[in-house]
């Protein structure tokens, strides 16, 4: 990735969907037509979890479509949140694997095809995720293990296998493992009996093997080859691991939804494995609810436990494979039943004991003695037929009827006697002799009725024996007996009363008991439980999708989340103590509570504005600290979690800035703060400085995507000014006090001259040096690519800076220049780049032609050449895009080059350039102006030579015959020659008959350094030159010869042989 493209942090990760979705309710037959139809649904609606399901219903109905699914959609759905579709997948992956009539071969190549995705999800924080996957891994376990017991398979198949095994054997046992759910314990549970199953050799009696017929589809360690990456010790050592840890839990384990699976997997376990049996069968013989006992678990949860274990041993006691262990069985369950028996009597006394002890809290304070009854007799109304619904609001009457019971049970003993026979009298005193008979008759009547309103303590005065009166008996309800919902039978005892027609007695003045207190031990768990409950159920409806709201209005609160306002304003505003209860919620499974904590915390922020409290921040601490010790590298529920909330405090700011420095989990910091900073204008500057600060950091694993955020808001938007005026300010920091003093114009910000502001500091920053430079101008050239008019900025300080700065800078600047191309805008600057700038205009030059100048380029440098006075350099990028009078023109100016530092491979690379319009003895000739000086010619000029290949013995003979052909020799031309000479033995004979004849016939003694270089070429390639030098007149022959005498020997010789008389060559030579 590269800071100059307009790439994203994050790729979008939403599956792509139709432009047009279907209006059809009906979905195709066609499974893949089925599941077109249900992507192309708004996504998380209802209408795409209905179309979901028809598709699902297609697929099976035809699974030999199912690999194909499973195989294209599942490694989509394994990034991103969780969704309708994910879920869906996976349900289909389960068919695959499990519920299918597919072939074993066909679900085996699924399983390992879905092997590394399903391994992925099940190392993902999604609870619900993880709780499907681990039904599916639960399937596809005996598959794997057969594979990789009777074969070879890839690594990669080997090491998902081991890495799935330890992830969900962790949830079992490690306590600490992430998530902590009770869901995926269970799940986890069974997963492990399918381990210990594959894990123990099955016994050759095992009846399954009989029936079947052999014993291949019984899968076990027994099957393990040579070639298997299994290890059998290894695995025997696991199995005595796990069961170990099994029998451990069920007597430790203090959560009955923990027991319940463990139960859950022994028969299964007894029977395909005997050796397990003869340890899980006394284990659960001797099980007792203790350790539910001692953390003080509800009576109704300790029977929910010793049911399933009484459904468990009666389960293998009938089984006749368990026929060894029955009377072990039998005896469990006796001892079973009377534990139960005991616990059920011990719980009714407790509850009879409260009962009693909240009356007599409620009793109200004795009648005074002088205090007459205000009773009145008369008629009562009809008794309603039938039983009241307990929630169904009573009447004053059945109200009467209710204290009169609960007053019948008041201990008047305790009341001084002459109280209550003044009482009574006064009582008395106020009926007829008629009325009392009625209520004599009445009270008779009740007493045989045995109904409600019958008094036993008058039967004797009534003349009523003791036979008419029956006893009530408190029936004992035996627990084994009972349905499961017969517990909340249990808690309303007493029966409600069925009322007697013809009634006459009733009190038409009656105020309603105060209702008795309850204590605060007893208050605490009916909240505490009260806010498990609706949480718990809350969680249910987690996977019930939003309702569609059709008339435009946004709801901040589904009505699925409707628990959700409730506890949170239960918390805030009732049950303050609660507080860290919800607190510890939320953290146990953030991702999918993220909109409970977003609820909780608006509440807490509303509640300290009423109450000037300061609950909110630390809350927000406690749950953002939880938050980002679990967040995933690219999980975006932490910015959404952080947008949701009403106030933004200063902490959170430095925790993300902090998590932004994380190398693995930086990338959910940027992306929370770039989100705060655009949406929440109240913390932008705080946020935005500190995002900006860490453009700067010396790390660019952390710089880069820093910079990445900060770039999107160039150049249109609100944080755009203060993003630029950072970014050349920290650029600024690169030019030295004293070149920012003497400095008469500051750099421009949006076409105006920069005041004279502070310069912005950064943490990060320190000394100055080129190995920070990078840190000082990498931001302003990511803004640069989005907002060039930053490139008259950067090329206006280039001047100011240091040598070492400068270069660093030069170097830097190469990635932005290799992704503007040759724009206007960059084009303009460089025209008019100011004094001083030249080599960065020329690194600019030198990048934009490194693929080919363009016409625009090379005008421009061109015009430049004409303009100022530039380093002959400027030429060389585009010497190639010129035409041949205008490469002869530079050519002394490339050449003048030559003596400085590393300009030898300069030229080199410019003659290479400048042969492609030139040919080499064009190239060779140019070179023999002499414009740039002799020294620098003769070095030009040997450069050519080293380039053998292209300037060949021909080559130069042509070039030296052009060269003899000019009306004025160089000086160095005699030089090139004997080079070439040199270089080139063939091209003596070429030489002595051309050359040597064409430089006698210009007279070369005239020019004095040109006779020194004949002098020397002669000497060089005589004897071939003997027959041109002949051609030169008597005094110059002469002048040669004593300059070089040892060719007279080899001359005279030349010249007897050619019949010269020796008289007439000592006459030539000038001898007597």
């Amino acid at each position: 990735m590269s800071l100059y493209a307009d790439d994203d942090l994050l790729p979008s990760d939403n599956l792509a969907q139709a432009s047009h979705p279907s209006s059809s309710t009906l979905a195709p037959t066609d499974p893949v037509s089925a599941l077109a139809a249900a992507l192309a649904q708004p996504a998380e609606s209802i209408q795409q979890a209905e179309a979901l399901q028809a598709a699902g219903q297609r697929y099976e109905e035809q699974p030999e479509k199912l690999p194909e699914l499973c195989g294209r959609l599942l490694p989509m759905v394994v990034d991103g949140g969780e969704s309708l579709l994910r879920s869906w997948t996976l349900e289909m992956v389960a068919l695959a694997v499990g519920r299918s009539s597919l072939q074993v071969d066909v679900k085996s190549a699924v399983a390992q095809s879905s092997l590394d995705a399903l391994n992925r999800l099940l190392h993902t924080g999604s609870i619900a995720t993880i709780k499907a996957v681990i039904p599916i891994f639960s399937t596809i376990h005996p598959i794997l293990f057969r594979i990789l017991a009777t074969s070879r398979p890839p690594q990669p198949i080997y090491d998902a296998f081991m890495s799935s095994k330890a992830r969900i054997l962790s949830f079992v046992l490690d306590p600490n493992a992430q998530p902590q759910n009770r869901g995926i314990k269970a799940a986890a549970w069974k997963f492990l009996q399918k381990v210990l199953l594959v894990g123990t050799r099955a016994p050759p009696a095992d009846p399954r093997l009989q029936r079947g017929g052999s014993s291949s589809h019984d899968i076990s360690i027994a099957m393990i080859g040579r070639d298997s990456p299994l290890n059998i010790a290894v695995l025997e050592e696991e199995v005595k691991l796990l069961q170990t840890q099994l029998v451990t839990q069920m007597f430790s384990s203090v959560d009955p939804a923990i027991l319940h699976p463990i139960f859950n997997i022994i028969p299964v376990l007894c029977k395909a494995r005997q050796p397990l049996a003869s340890l899980l069968v006394p284990s659960m013989a001797h099980w007792t609810p203790a350790a539910l006992e001692v953390a003080q678990k509800p009576a109704m949860q300790i029977r929910a436990v010793e049911r399933a274990l009484r459904a468990v041993l009666g389960h293998l006691g009938r089984t006749s494979i368990m026929a060894s262990f029955h009377a072990q069985l039998n005896q469990a369950i006796v001892q079973q039943k009377q534990r139960m028996d005991l616990a059920f009597v011990k719980e009714q006394q407790e509850r009879q004991l409260r009962r009693e002890q909240r009356h007599q809290q409620s009793q109200t304070v004795p009648i005074p003695p002088a205090a007459p009854l205000a009773v009145k007799l008369e008629p009562a109304p009809h008794a309603v037929t039938g039983v009241k619904h307990p929630l169904e609001p009573e009447s004053s009457a059945d109200g009467a009827k209710r204290a009169r019971r609960e007053r019948q049970e008041a201990d008047v003993s305790r009341l001084p006697l002459h109280a209550v026979v003044d009482a009574v009298i006064a009582g008395l005193g106020g009926v007829s002799a008629d009325q009392l008979k009625k209520i004599f008759e009445s009270a008779k009547k009740a007493l045989v009725d045995q109904t409600p309103d019958a008094v036993p303590l008058l039967a004797v005065a009534l003349g009523i024996g003791a036979d008419g009166v029956k006893a009530e008996e408190d029936e004992v309800v035996n627990p084994l007996d009972m349905e499961v919902d017969d517990d909340d039978d249990l808690l309303f005892d007493e029966a409600l009363p069925e009322e007697i027609e013809d009634e006459e007695i009733t009190v038409t003045e009656f105020h309603l008991p105060t209702p008795g207190p309850i204590e605060t031990g007893e208050k605490e768990e009916l909240v505490t439980g009260a806010l498990e409950r609706i949480c718990l159920s809350g969680d249910e409806l987690a996977g019930l999708p939003d309702v569609d709201v059709k008339d435009g209005v946004a709801l901040a609160v589904q009505p699925k989340e409707a628990w959700m306002l409730l506890t949170a304003r239960l918390a805030t505003r009732g049950l303050a103590g609660k507080r860290k209860a919800i607190s510890e919620y939320i953290s146990a499974d953030f991702a999918n509570r993220s909109k409970f904590a977003a609820v909780w915390l608006n509440e807490e922020w509303y509640s300290d504005m009423l109450n000037k409290t300061t609950n909110y921040p630390s809350h927000l601490d406690a749950v953002l600290s939880t938050l980002i010790s679990s967040v995933e590298a690219k999980d975006r529920s932490l910015s959404s979690f952080l947008v949701s909330l009403p106030e933004i405090p200063p902490s959170v700011i430095s925790t993300l800035a902090t998590l932004c420095q994380e190398p693995e989990r930086g990338l959910v910091g940027f992306i929370a703060l770039r989100e705060l900073i655009e949406t929440r204008p109240p913390v932008r500057p705080i946020a935005l400085n500190r995002l900006l600060e860490l453009c700067t950091h010396p790390d660019r694993k952390i710089r880069y995507p820093a910079i990445k955020t900060v770039n999107r808001w160039v150049p249109e938007s609100a944080m755009a000014s203060a993003v630029i005026e950072y970014a050349l300010g920290i650029m600024r920091r690169l030019v030295p006090a004293s070149s920012e003093a003497e400095g008469a114009d500051g750099m421009a910000v949006d076409g105006e001259k920069a005041d004279e502001k502070p310069l912005p500091t950064s943490s990060f920053l320190t000394e100055i040096t080129p190995d920070t430079v990078q840190q000082h101008v990498e931001l302003a050239f990511a803004l640069s690519r989005r907002r060039q008019e930053m490139l008259d900025d950067i090329f206006a300080l280039y001047p100011k800076l240091e040598e070492p700065i400068a270069e660093q800078v030069e170097s830097l600047l190469t990635p932005l220049v290799q992704s503007l191309g040759a724009s206007p805008r960059l084009l303009e600057v460089l025209r008019h780049f100011p004094q001083g700038a030249d080599k960065l205009a020329l690194r600019v030059v030198t990048i934009l032609s490194g693929e080919g100048a363009s016409s625009v380029l090379v005008n421009l440098v061109k015009g430049l050449m004409s303009e100022r006075e530039l380093d002959p350099r400027f030429i060389i990028p585009i010497i190639g895009e010129l035409d041949k009078a205008e490469i002869e023109k530079q050519i002394p100016r490339i050449v003048s080059l030559l003596g400085t530092a590393d300009s030898r491979d300069l030229v080199r690379t410019a003659f290479a350039a400048a042969l492609q319009k030139l040919t080499p003895a064009d190239l060779l000739v140019s070179l023999h102006d002499e414009e740039s000086g002799r020294r620098a010619t003769v070095e030009a000029i040997g450069i050519c030579f080293s380039m053998t290949t292209v300037f060949r013995s021909d080559v130069l003979a042509t070039s030296l015959s052009r060269i003899t052909d000019l009306p004025t020799l160089p000086i160095v031309f005699l030089r090139t020659t004997i080079q070439a000479v040199t270089t080139y033995k063939s091209l003596i004979p070429f030489i002595a008959n051309n050359i040597l004849p064409k430089l006698i016939t210009k007279k070369v003694w005239e020019n004095p350094p040109l006779w020194d270089g004949f002098v020397r070429l002669a000497r060089m390639i005589a004897p071939a030159s003997f027959g041109s030098l002949l051609q030169l007149p008597k005094e110059h022959l002469r002048d040669l010869l004593e300059r070089q005498p040892g060719m007279k020997t080899g001359l005279r010789s030349y010249l007897e042989g050619k019949g010269m008389l020796k008289g007439q060559v000592n006459e030539l030579f000038g001898e007597e």
